[in-house]
């Protein structure tokens, strides 16, 4: 029994010891997490201040008309329209397009859709999408027609749509197709304008001289545009910055195109063929859509605000 008493005595001391051990390891461990809590509060107040700060500076922000018009193209889901207008245009309103050049006569799709817009490379790549080099079945002219017609009717459906929605007018719907068949008489007519200016402005004076009605054309294009497809509800005043709002867009979308996707064009024609070609003409007509909203939003706000303060 006596030798026993010291092995107990051991064994308790070792016990003792090993616990001292783990307690004495675990000394540091609610000072670390003590330091990581204070890490995440410093994190999550941080955090707290962005959004505040972001939250104020939107308060701020929204009320002014670059607010107002960012607020407006997000309420209108302006980028989904964007793709939409791309397929519908490509697949549906450049049929149409085709139909109007060839009554006028093949060699007037080249200054209209090609030369106006790209370089003289990049023209020659689209030029090979749009042509034709016999006569087809009139079977297929009779088909082409009906495609072309369902085209640009869904084309103009799109854009009224979006003038609606963002001047806040509700149209008739019997009123409303025969806006959209006036509209695209007017495409016609406007497309003829751009024939001159091709054919007669641009050799006689020059391609700034030619770019300069191009640019009036088009301001009054998409003012009588807006005034079309409304119905005629908004008076002229109030659509003329809209109008000018547009055709500054197209202006500047015309720039890009002659500079950068023209460059693009030609890339991705020598890399993928003419399809190569087509990838750049889609994002070309996102921008179309994009200039198209932007130039209406922008106008119906100073519309907005100049009524505002006519009625102050």
């Amino acid at each position: 029994s006596t030798s026993s008493e010291p092995n107990a005595t051991k064994k308790h001391a070792t016990v003792r010891g090993h616990s001292a051990i783990g307690s004495g390891g675990n000394v540091g461990e609610p000072s670390a997490d003590r330091e990581a809590g204070r890490h995440d509060q410093a994190l999550a107040g941080a955090w707290q201040k962005i959004t505040a700060a972001l939250r104020a500076g939107w308060n701020r922000w929204e009320p002014t008309p670059p607010g107002r018009v960012w607020k407006q193209l997000s309420q209108l889901g302006f980028i989904n329209n964007s793709l939409q207008f791309a397929t519908v245009f490509m697949l549906g309103f450049i049929p149409f397009l085709m139909v109007l050049l060839a009554a006028f006569g093949s060699r007037s799709s080249r200054p209209i859709v090609i030369q106006g817009v790209f370089d003289a490379k990049a023209a020659r790549d689209v030029g090979m999408l749009f042509a034709h080099g016999r006569p087809v079945p009139a079977s297929l002219s009779v088909l082409g027609v009906i495609v072309a017609v369902i085209g640009g009717a869904a084309i103009s459906h799109m854009i009224q749509t979006w003038y609606a929605e963002i001047f806040h007018i509700e149209i008739g719907r019997w009123k409303a197709m025969v806006r959209r068949a006036r509209w695209l008489a007017g495409v016609l007519g406007y497309v003829a304008l751009q024939i001159v200016v091709a054919n007669r402005v641009q050799p006689s004076s020059g391609h700034i001289a030619a770019g300069g009605v191009r640019f009036l054309l088009a301001v009054a294009f998409w003012w009588w545009s807006l005034h079309c497809l409304l119905d005629g509800q908004i008076r002229w005043w109030r659509l003329f910055p809209a109008g000018l709002a547009t055709a500054i867009g197209c202006a500047g979308l015309g720039l890009y195109a002659n500079w950068v996707a023209s460059i693009s064009i030609v890339a991705n024609e020598a890399s993928y063929g003419p399809i190569g070609a087509v990838f750049t003409l889609v994002t070309v007509e996102i921008g179309l859509a994009v200039a198209l909203q932007l130039g209406a939003v922008i106008g119906a706000t100073v519309g907005d605000r100049h009524s505002a303060q006519r009625r102050s």
